[in-house]
Formats: C-alpha cells, sequence, structure tokens
C-alpha cells in the first residue's frame, strides 16, 4: 500500500510531526507498554479497522510504505479482536496477538500465521507479552463468571476475585503452562525486556481500592511480591520496565498529591518525587526523560527531564488533541527505539490515527506547559 505520511509542524511547539496514516478507518499503534518496533527500530505493526474488517499491518517508517499481514474476517464487534494489544519480540520478528480465543504467532519476515494457544472455556484474557529471549510468550487469564459479579466494569472483576493464572506459552509452539494462579484479577503481565525470568503483573481495578496494585514474578522462583508498598492515602500505576530491564517506572498519588518515580525489580532504590502536573500514560527508557500524554483537558504530548532538584517543569512537545473518550483513542505515547522521537494515538481528525513527532536536539526550545 502507498505511504500515506503527511508532515507538517506543530502550532504550539514547532516540532516536526509525521502523521503516518490517513485511511478514514481507525488505526492504532500497539499499546505503550508492547514493543511494535521491528527490522532495527525500522519498521512498526500496527491495528487499522480498514475494508470493515480489523487487521494487523506493517509501516516502514522512511518510505512510509504499508503492507497488512493478517486477513481476518469482519467480525460483529471489532473490538474483540483487541489487536492493538499484540506483541512484537525483539529478538527475532515475531508478532503475537490474540484473535478470539486463540494466540497467534505472526512471522513477519515470511507472513506464517500459526497457533499457538488457546484460552481454556470458561476464562477470559488481558494483554500479552513476550520474553526477553523471544521464547515464550505469557498472558494473564481469568475467570468469566457473570454470576460472581455485579457488572462488567473491571472493578467489577476485581471485586469477584476470579481464578487468575499467569501462562508461559511456548512460541515454538510445544505448549503451554501455567507458572502462576491466584483468586485476584491479574492484568497486565509484562515481561522484562532484558531477563526472561522476571515479569511485573498487576491486580487490575480501581488503584485506590484493590489490596494492592504492583507485583513482580520471579520465573525462576516462582515467587510474586509487592513491587512497592503503598500506604494509607497512597496508589501508583501505569508501570513499565525501563530499558535495562532491571528499573520499573510508575505514577500515581500520595496524601492527594500526585507522584512520580522507579523502583528496582527486587524493590530496592525506590525513588519518588512530587509532580504537580497531569502526566496520563508515561513511558521512559531511564529517569532522565519522560513523555507523557497527560488528559483530555490537558491534551499534549509532553517531556520532561530529570534536574539536579528533581523533575523538571513539563515542556510540550506537541498537541495531540485526542479526545480520550475510550482506551483505544488514549495516545499511550512511546519514544522510538533510538529516543529521537515520539509514536502516539489521537482521534483528533475523527478516527483514530497514528502519528510521529521527533525530538528537537535542544529541548530547552520547546514551551513550558502551564497547567
Amino acid at each position: 500500500m502507498k505511504s500515506e505520511k503527511y508532515v507538517f509542524s506543530d502550532a504550539v511547539s514547532g516540532a516536526t510531526v509525521t502523521r503516518l496514516t490517513t485511511y478514514r478507518a481507525n488505526s492504532n499503534h500497539l499499546y505503550f507498554t508492547n514493543n511494535c518496533f521491528f527490522d532495527g527500530g525500522r519498521r512498526i505493526v500496527f491495528a487499522s479497522e480498514r475494508g470493515n474488517a480489523h487487521n494487523l499491518f506493517t509501516m516502514d517508517l522512511e518510505s512510509g510504505e504499508i503492507e497488512q499481514i493478517t486477513d481476518l474476517p469482519a467480525p460483529d464487534n471489532l473490538a474483540r479482536y483487541e489487536l492493538h494489544m499484540s506483541y512484537v519480540d525483539g529478538v527475532g520478528a515475531n508478532c503475537v496477538c490474540f484473535v478470539g480465543k486463540e494466540l497467534l504467532k505472526i512471522d513477519l519476515r515470511s507472513g506464517n500465521i500459526s497457533t499457538i494457544y488457546r484460552i481454556p472455556d470458561g476464562f477470559l484474557n488481558h494483554i500479552v507479552s513476550v520474553s526477553a529471549d523471544g521464547k515464550y510468550a505469557y498472558t494473564s487469564i481469568y475467570e468469566n463468571s457473570p454470576e460472581k459479579r455485579r457488572g462488567n466494569s473491571l472493578h467489577d472483576f476485581y471485586e469477584s476475585h476470579p481464578l487468575s493464572k499467569i501462562e508461559r506459552i511456548a512460541l515454538d509452539g510445544s505448549g503451554a503452562e501455567t507458572v502462576f494462579s491466584e483468586y485476584n484479577f491479574i492484568a497486565h503481565v509484562n515481561t522484562s525486556p532484558t531477563d526472561p525470568l522476571k515479569l511485573t503483573f498487576c491486580h487490575e481495578g480501581i488503584w485506590s481500592k484493590v489490596d494492592h496494585r504492583l507485583w513482580t514474578l520471579d520465573l525462576s522462583s516462582g515467587k510474586a511480591s509487592k513491587l512497592r508498598e503503598c500506604g494509607s492515602g497512597e496508589c501508583i500505576g501505569h508501570e513499565y520496565w525501563f530499558a535495562d530491564g532491571k528499573r520499573v517506572g510508575y505514577h500515581g498519588h500520595k496524601n492527594g498529591k500526585a507522584i512520580l518515580g522507579a523502583i528496582d525489580f527486587d524493590g530496592n532504590n525506590d525513588r519518588s518525587v512530587d509532580f504537580p502536573f497531569p502526566t496520563g500514560h508515561i513511558f521512559s527508557f531511564d529517569e532522565n526523560l519522560i513523555v507523557g500524554d497527560g488528559s483530555r483537558d490537558s491534551a499534549y504530548i509532553r517531556l520532561w527531564r530529570m534536574g539536579e532538584d528533581g523533575y523538571e517543569q513539563p515542556r510540550v512537545l506537541c498537541q495531540h488533541g485526542s479526545t480520550f473518550k475510550n482506551q483505544d483513542a488514549h495516545p499511550h505515547p512511546r519514544l522510538t527505539p533510538d529516543g529521537k522521537c515520539v509514536l502516539y494515538t489521537s482521534d483528533i481528525s475523527g478516527n483514530n490515527q497514528i502519528y510521529l513527532v521527533d525530538i528537537p536536539d535542544d529541548i530547552e526550545k520547546l514551551p513550558f506547559l502551564s497547567k
């Protein structure tokens, strides 16, 4: 498919923004904790609803050329495929994605597609992730028991305490096994980008009401531990791995004040600071430069840096203008592997579309965010 790239300068910051997709259907880059880059960061995998069907595509970021890699039938409910929760492994060129009850492995070089796992009857699945060595996919599955719930919100699931399992699934198709289980709503299983024996997960629900949100699982011992203790009036979330695969970033609230922080996998070296600015979903490679998407009322892609006395006031990288009307319309910004650009999604044009904004060499020239 031809390139759909369109380049413009952001009206607020002057940064160079490339609109990567323009087709009049929803297109989304993969979830911010899920790698979408391959071929040395030159190409991405993305999801799009073109032709009234929800499929995965690849894009060459330089040429803009697009290639369709799945050919799925048009479902009654497009959301049930949740293809933007797919994951591209960081070793080879395989993409894993759930389609209905089946977990597919797509070889991005040959185009071959195989089924490597099927969700057991009576269970639902959450996000999928791939180990640092590219050998296993990990996901959580949880009981679907409507009779135990008051409704279908995430917190309704949490309060029903469903049987949840973390599954390890071999990418070579040789089978799957349960590596951890408990009667809590487990979600957001995220593997370390460098250590194949470490992952994080969460107890999903309203952050301030779950027993404890952030957890680690050491696969060598099978031991699950709280990532960080939270005191009264404190809650944290939106956890993600730093590039070293040893530290985990997060943000949250403590006694009514917003906080931003990071902590080692083993719970040591916790560093949290007050940060009185909307963050939204955040991402970074380390503690030095963080990107966030704010909120509907402060709809900017923003950057902030670590200074001598904590984090500086955020600067506007560009205006994304997204509505946040649902999860798909959240920008979910993510740095490119070389750290030079930010990839994000916005529905400012009416449909979800994918954008890439350059980070200027001189960040000091970007305007400060006033709110």
